[in-house]
């Protein structure tokens, strides 16, 4: 693996404006990336790349932006009818609504001027219930999605809801604007992975984060840790990796090398499957025809001024190119700060 040398990110989405106020925070999410306020932060998901869930919200529950998406199939010949499935969305909430026993009421609107792409069809809503709402229905031509997203708050309206709903829904992009890669933004971790890559497996605290991705055989893991300086009581990074990883590294045995990442001192981790288990999954791979997973890289580093360690590991065929370089210039350091 070459000796890294610090690598500008690409750029980020620039935090639009909204009634001169700042929409300072990214969240990144299969696909998804919407500029939020900052104390706002992913709370929720479920599902996947093709259909799925999602909620950013300020962790009390006075406001926050709910995302649900369904990937049309290649095989349909209209688009969807975006009315028709704010009807069906009525509909559904309508009867949640007669379940709780809660007055609805629900208004169609025109979509948000900010909202509108040359891509999309877009139908507007709202509704006032135990809450307030202020969202969007809109099906994507170029990534197949169809995508209910809202905005909800006090359902007085207090607190600029409906300001605050324009800039949030204004900047929320179902798909990237590179197609090869992919923004996963949370918690204060940015890094951005080949979009071929699927989410296979996450840990997500306050001090911890992993994010697992697979293609094929070839596995990737982003780890960062919080409060580096006290978890490390000193150790030199490669030791203490060792005993606090729960990436890839644990399955490789490697050689470690010197480099840099980000300006900083980085360790550069290269080898193959460890011997065991992860050398006879590889050989089980190869007996049914499949390319095993044979090379392994990493780069770790300690940023001081973050205070975090990051570790970005993978295993790769012995054909494909190592992402982990690439990646490392795409993970959000110090400099990135704003």
């Amino acid at each position: 693996m070459p000796t890294l040398v610090k690598t500008a990110p690409a750029p980020a989405p620039a935090a639009p404006k909204r009634g001169g106020a700042d929409l300072p925070r990214l969240v990144g999410w299969q696909g998804f990336t919407v500029r939020v306020p900052n104390t706002w932060d992913l709370t929720g998901f479920s599902g996947a790349n093709e259909s799925g869930y999602l909620r950013v919200d300020d962790g009390n529950g006075e406001q926050g932006l709910e995302i649900k998406w369904a990937t049309e199939p290649r095989k349909a010949k209209t688009p969807p009818d975006v009315t028709v499935r704010r009807d069906s969305y009525f509909s559904a909430l309508r009867k949640t609504a007669r379940k709780k026993r809660i007055t609805l009421e629900t208004k169609e609107t025109d979509a948000p001027r900010a909202v509108l792409r040359p891509e999309r069809g877009a139908a507007g809503f709202s509704w006032v219930g135990d809450r307030k709402a202020v969202g969007v229905v809109w099906h994507c031509t170029a990534c197949r999605r169809t995508v209910i997203a809202q905005v909800l708050g006090d359902r007085s309206g207090k607190n600029g809801l409906s300001a605050v709903a324009a800039g949030v829904l204004g900047t929320l992009r179902c798909h990237p604007e590179d197609p090869e890669w992919r923004v996963w933004a949370l918690y204060d971790l940015q890094t951005e992975v080949p979009s071929d890559y699927k989410l296979v497996g996450q840990q997500l605290m306050n001090v911890y984060l992993r994010l697992q991705f697979a293609r094929g055989t070839s596995r990737l893991s982003v780890e960062q840790w919080a409060l580096a300086n006290i978890a490390r009581h000193g150790d030199y990074l490669d030791e203490w990796l060792r005993g606090n990883t729960k990436g890839l590294m644990r399955e490789a045995r490697y050689v470690v090398d010197e480099g840099e990442a980000h300006g900083h001192a980085a360790l550069l981790l290269s080898g193959g499957p460890a011997l065991g288990v992860p050398m006879l999954h590889a050989a089980r791979e190869a007996l049914h025809l499949r390319r095993p997973a044979t090379r392994f890289g990493a780069v770790a580093w300690h940023c001081e001024e973050t205070n975090k360690i990051f570790s970005i590991q993978g295993f790769r065929t012995r054909r494909q190119e190592d992402p982990v370089e690439a990646m490392v210039g795409r993970t959000r350091c110090h400099e990135d700060r704003g």
